[in-house]
């Protein structure tokens, strides 16, 4: 009887030992990917694009779920050693009545050196202000969902192949690439 037992509990496999090899296939199929690839062949500015629909979709909902006012701030850079500058964004909170700093997992992040930067902000063109203390944010999320109109555009200075990259946020805090909308999609967003 005991070796009846133990021979029908030989034959299959237990879960903990499926949840294994299950887990060195994905283990194993996603340095696969990563090593054969990770480039969809994006340009420079598409992939600054993305990120930053990405992150503004993330900010997005964590001001509703929050119920927390966040804002966006682009600053121009110098890039040492050399006359150009760069723009760099990062989020920050409106708490007591001050801009100040969000977690970690809003990290302040700069486009590359050859890009430029258009925003509009209401409809209005927007330029950066150095003398305005302290600064305003240019894109602003409200915990009711609305958001400040704002649209970007990430120029980059080489033209080849590469096109202007345009996001648009709208009153209601819906967030497009403009890029990548399909005709249908941009008959709806206009």
């Amino acid at each position: 009887m005991r070796h009846a037992a133990l021979a029908q509990r030989q034959r299959g496999f237990t879960l903990v030992e499926l949840l294994v090899v299950l887990m060195i296939i994905g283990i194993a199929v996603a340095m696969a990917s990563l090593s054969v690839g990770g480039d969809d062949g994006g340009s420079p500015a598409e992939e600054e694009a993305d990120h930053f629909l990405l992150m503004t979709r993330f900010v997005s909902e964590q001001t509703v779920l929050d119920q927390e006012v966040l804002g966006l701030f682009w600053e121009p850079r110098s890039v040492s050693g050399t006359t150009q500058q760069q723009w760099c964004y990062r989020w920050e909170r409106f708490r007591d009545q001050v801009w100040e700093a969000t977690s970690d997992f809003l990290e302040e992040r700069c486009l590359p050196e050859d890009m430029q930067l258009e925003v509009r902000v209401e409809g209005d063109e927007w330029q950066y202000d150095p003398r305005q203390d302290p600064p305003r944010p240019v894109l602003v999320f409200y915990p009711s969902g609305e958001a400040t109109p704002y649209e970007m555009a990430i120029i980059p200075d080489r033209f080849g192949d590469a096109e202007t990259q345009r996001v648009e946020v709208s009153m209601m805090g819906e967030v497009a690439w403009l890029n990548r909308l399909s005709e249908e999609e941009w008959e709806r967003w206009e």
